[in-house]
């Protein structure tokens, strides 16, 4: 039975769902969260739909031993293939994917970009998604090799940005008449003023508050919303450098941060 005190969990396979884990604060903030991110491994988006099924139930497993009362996928990557992680937790899987798509068809715009990791372009997933909720709207996928590892890597350091920006560059080259486009990896976010300082005229969707929307309407549809008038703490978890993820979590504006611990998993 799920438990309303229980935490909110979130996983990624880096600090992209920093983004995200900054939205559900946002709308949720007394609701204790537990972020895992697979540092050691990231990007998901270089690896096989096979390697990325493993990795995930490793990370799946620590959040089934910490009894979450739902988990929030905050990869674009991973929701890619969640359909096949459906009944590995007893609490509900929410991911990104759903919510991305749901951001297009409220505007429903003639075309859009989704830009995103190369796994995620090649599988189809959000074309395919998309036309479901949005018929009449044209969605062109574009893989970009490397730029969540970049926004990982560099977000945060001195001299960051140019890399940043010379990397959206090249991956937006020959789409810059577009004026919509999807974020379609959690990592982008962290760089929206990259995006919009290079590309002004450009709309620029984040599914993060979609979905964060979607947590909150299923917590209050089943009476699991934390009634704690405290405000809720964030416990960090990574397989990578758990000095990094503090910096960057200070970074992304994480608010209530009890800890940031490496974990092996």
């Amino acid at each position: 039975m799920l438990d309303k005190h229980s935490p909110i969990g979130i996983i990624d396979s880096g600090i992209g769902g920093y983004s995200v884990a900054r939205r559900l604060q946002n709308h949720l903030p007394h609701e204790d969260f537990l972020y895992l991110g697979d540092g050691a491994n990231t990007p998901y988006g270089n690896h096989s739909a096979q390697e990325i099924l493993h990795m995930t139930r490793r990370l799946l497993q620590f959040m089934a031993q910490r009894r979450v009362k739902a988990l929030v996928v905050a990869c674009n990557t991973i929701s890619c293939v969640a359909e096949q992680l459906i009944g590995a937790l007893e609490c509900p899987i929410l991911n990104v994917l759903q919510s991305g798509a749901q951001a297009v068809a409220r505007l429903q715009p003639d075309r859009v970009g989704v830009i995103s990791t190369c796994f995620t372009a090649q599988s189809g997933c959000y074309p395919e998604r998309i036309l479901r909720l949005s018929p009449d709207t044209q969605a062109i996928s574009r893989g970009c090799p490397d730029l969540a590892d970049l926004i990982e890597r560099y977000i945060d350091q001195p001299g960051g940005a140019g890399r940043i920006d010379q990397a959206i560059r090249d991956n937006l080259a020959g789409l810059e008449d577009l004026d919509c486009f999807l974020l379609a990896c959690t990592h982008y976010p962290l760089a929206q003023e990259n995006f919009q300082r290079l590309y002004p005229h450009i709309q620029w969707l984040d599914p993060a508050e979609e979905l964060a929307g979607a947590v909150e309407t299923f917590l209050t549809e089943h009476s699991l919303l934390n009634p704690s008038p405290e405000l809720g703490r964030l416990e960090i978890y990574t397989t990578g450098s758990a000095p990094d993820y503090a910096h960057k979590a200070e970074t992304a504006g994480l608010l209530q941060i009890a800890s940031v611990r490496h974990l092996a998993i």
